[in-house]
């Protein structure tokens, strides 16, 4: 098969793996089937995930050991779909090789094994009275008024109108954002936030006074509308206080991370922490630890903002902090068994991929995982 077709080949694979492949395309990829048996058999081969997996970790033996902590090979960072591929290139006489012997003998359907859907769109609303809202299950227009702004419900995102609000000390609401969801709030001012899994924020439901204060705990991404009278203040409970100078920017503050950390991607951003305070440039981070706060220049901060755009970024992340953001997209229990190597990852990869399809992607020869059922994943060596 001359490069062109195999090419060719490769990227309808792909998409059929993804479940991106049209109509027409998959009627050309059954038209390739068809015309052999060997074909065929390669077909039905890609088809067996369990096979594929058995083969990946054949093929992981045979790699050059690493040296402490392992980084992952790069090429995981599209997944199983994608490393498959790559091995396709290999040629296909290596796979029909080794495909497994057809049994003439009946066998029993194994039982599926567990499997774990990525997160979605959702949040809680809590109203200043106390009124609790689930987002997930109201149905999509105007929901309430509050102080004279309209709250409207849309797809994934809720949206503040101010409009004529009374001049007294405004109500503020509480957005939560379980494990397993993510959001969209768009402030009574016009700034947006995006607010990751297991996250909330508290805002005014209208800025009255000299400074626009919200309260986030989680990770958020701010896109803030400029207004130099009236400056935009994040506080973070028990970490520190952001005085927005700019607009782009991403603030990291979980309870379980061991320090918050602000990225700043446009603008200026003022830090303070315990009296002590930095201005950020673009491409700056700040890490916030206790009293201590430490600034450094970030080669892509793009990829602080990685989650907000579909993806897991895990360049240079340890395994206990890529396993903290699987619990927290997949609401997972995390078990760690003993003797699991210091291990470092590389790379992206999609959110929108089922649980099993992102640890195939980061499974290797030094850390396996099991998907038990009520969402616990067992870490094994």
């Amino acid at each position: 098969m001359d490069a062109q077709r195999m090419n060719e080949l490769e990227r309808l694979l792909l998409k059929k793996l993804e479940g991106k492949i049209s109509g027409e395309e998959l009627r050309r990829l059954e038209s390739w089937a068809a015309k052999n048996p060997e074909n065929r058999r390669l077909m039905e081969v890609l088809s067996d995930q369990e096979w594929m997996m058995e083969q990946m970790a054949e093929l992981e033996a045979i790699e050059i050991p690493a040296q402490e902590p392992v980084v992952r090979p790069f090429f995981r960072r599209w997944g199983w779909a994608a490393a498959v591929i790559c091995l396709l290139g290999a040629g296909t006489a290596f796979w029909l090789t080794r495909q497994p012997a057809v049994q003439t003998a009946p066998v029993v359907q194994a039982p599926a094994q567990p499997d774990v859907q990525p997160g979605h769109e959702g949040a809680i609303l809590t109203l200043a009275d106390g009124s609790v809202i689930p987002l997930d299950s109201t149905r999509q227009g105007e929901i309430a008024r509050q102080s004279g702004s309209r709250l409207t419900l849309g797809k994934g995102e809720l949206a503040y109108d101010a409009g004529a609000h009374r001049k007294e000390a405004a109500e503020f609401n509480t957005i939560t954002i379980p494990r397993g969801r993510q959001f969209r709030l768009l402030l009574p001012d016009g700034s947006k936030v995006w607010l990751n899994s297991a996250s909330s924020i508290r805002f005014p439901v209208a800025f009255t006074g000299t400074v626009r204060p919200v309260t986030v705990t989680g990770e958020a991404y701010f896109e803030v509308a400029q207004n130099k009278a009236m400056p935009f203040i994040v506080h973070v409970p028990e970490r520190s206080s952001l005085r927005v100078l700019g607009t782009r920017f991403n603030i990291k503050a979980y309870p379980d991370e061991p320090g918050a950390v602000a990225t700043l991607l446009e603008g200026k951003l003022s830090v303070e922490v315990s009296g002590k305070q930095t201005v950020l440039l673009p491409g700056q981070q700040a890490v916030m630890n206790g009293t201590q706060l430490q600034k450094s220049n970030v080669a892509d901060a793009e990829a602080s903002i990685a989650w907000k755009n579909g993806l897991f970024n895990f360049d240079n992340k340890k395994l206990d902090a890529v396993m903290r953001e699987l619990a927290r997209w997949y609401d997972l229990e995390i078990v760690y068994q003993k003797g699991i190597p210091d291990i470092m990852f590389g790379g992206e990869m999609g959110r929108n991929e089922p649980l099993s399809n992102v640890l195939l992607g980061l499974q290797d020869a030094n850390v396996k995982f099991r998907i038990d059922t009520n969402r616990r994943l067992v870490v094994l060596p």
